[in-house]
Order: C-alpha cells, then structure tokens, then sequence
C-alpha cells in the first residue's frame, strides 16, 4: 500500500514538474471549470434580459448537448491518420471558435463596458451562441485527455486525467463564489479566462510518444513478418495457446 502511494506521489510530481503538460492541464482545468461554472449561471446572467429561468435551462442543456455532439466529432476526426499528430491545431481552432461564439452571446447581454446590448437579443441569437460556444468548448474536451496522455507517456492515463479533472473543480468553486450578483463580472472573467487558455495552448510543446511508440511496433511487426514468414504461424499457435492458457485440456 505505501509503496503504491509513493509511486503516485512520484508520477504527480513528474507531471507538475512537466511544462508541457502544467501549461494544458491548467488551460483545460480553467476553461471546463469556467465553463461548466457558467452555464449553470444562465438565469442569473440572462435575468436582466428579461429570460425565464426555463428559458435559461434550455439554453444551457443545448449548450450541453452541443458539447456531447462536437467531442464526438471531433474526437473521431483527430483519430484519422490525417489529423493522428494535429491535436494542437484541432484544439486551437476549438478554442478560438469558442472564443468568437462567447464574444457573440455577450454582445448579445449587459456587459461591464456597456449598459445595453449591441447585437441583438432574441431567444434564437441567445440560443444559437450559447450552443455554439457548448459545441466547440465541448469538442476540445477528449483532445485536451488525450494530448495530456500523450505528453506524459508512459505514466497512467489515470494520473493527467484526475489532475485535469482537480483543476476543473476547482477552478468551478472560486468561479461559484465570485458569481452570485456580478453577472456582468462573469461574463467578463469567461472572455478572459478563455483568452488566457487559447495563449497557454499556443506556448504548449506537444508530443505524441505514446502513438509514436505504437506506430514504431506496427511498423516493426510488419518488418518482421515480411522477413520471416514463419511469423504469422508463430503468432496463429501462440494466440491459440493463449485461448487454452489455465484450463484443463
């Protein structure tokens, strides 16, 4: 048990003391944990536009179900062989996508700098930035786990994602606590947090050690079976004394 826990202690001090990764985690943990704070702040933004809080319900469950809708996409995008080693890129325009589409909503509200809205403001204006924003912040969402997994190979996926997911918490926590009353203040801090996570994504060296490595034993595995064609044999009675390993036969 205690050398369990001092090999965690040890991993968890490797990934802090990793630049590349200390600068993503922070960036995902500001940004989902803002996020994720925000729009369950709708009805309190909103309010001065005259929005129910059904109204602002909806608006953050289509927010929500954009973001489910663009992880999907995205993630099996960044899969294909064409984009295996653009997970910066894909995340970058993720996050300026988002960045536009929060600058949309509020333009769209009562802000610090002004006292009326400057675009319009219309449930399908309100709804459409709202789902955007969900839809392109959502869509980063696994690129950011498993860009984590890549620059600390090969340490536990379990490690980047649980440090991620801390930072997420607690990030949403000081976000709760300066909300109540300052919706003007909220809205405020998302442009600049979102702003602050696009910058620290750029200055991010990623890696991909892990789809190296496995792209380095596909190649050497069709190496060999090209020089030794016994190989495949090899691997058909090995996979079959695999399936019989601990019984009685």
């Amino acid at each position: 048990m205690l050398r369990t826990v001092c090999i965690c202690i040890i991993d968890i001090w490797k990934c802090f003391t990793t630049p590349s990764f200390l600068f993503l985690s922070i960036a995902g943990g500001l940004l989902y944990g803002t996020f994720s704070a925000w729009t369950g702040l709708y009805d309190i933004i909103l309010e001065p536009e005259n929005y129910t809080e059904e109204q602002a319900g909806w608006f953050g469950f289509g927010s929500s179900m954009a973001g489910i809708v663009g992880g999907l996409c995205l993630s099996y995008l960044a899969d294909t062989n064409r984009f295996q080693h653009s997970l910066k890129t894909l995340i970058l325009i993720s996050f300026i996508a988002c960045l536009f589409s929060i600058i949309w909503f509020e333009l769209c509200v009562h802000s610090l700098f002004y006292d009326k809205h400057i675009l319009s403001s219309t449930a399908l204006t309100i709804g459409l930035s709202t789902a955007l924003a969900g839809l392109f912040s959502g869509a980063a969402s696994p690129l950011i786990y498993e860009a984590l997994a890549e620059i600390m190979y090969p340490l536990p996926e379990s490690i980047s994602a649980s440090i991620l997911v801390q930072w997420m918490n607690v990030v949403a926590l000081v976000f709760l606590f300066v909300a109540p009353n300052r919706d003007k203040l909220v809205n405020f801090l998302v442009l600049v947090v979102m702003i602050a996570c696009i910058i620290m994504v750029v200055i991010t060296r990623f890696t991909y050690k892990r789809r190296d490595e496995d792209e380095r034993k596909r190649i050497e595995k069709e190496q060999n079976q090209i020089i030794n064609p016994n190989n495949v044999n090899c691997l058909i009675n090995d996979t079959t004394n695999e399936h019989s390993y601990g019984t009685f036969d």
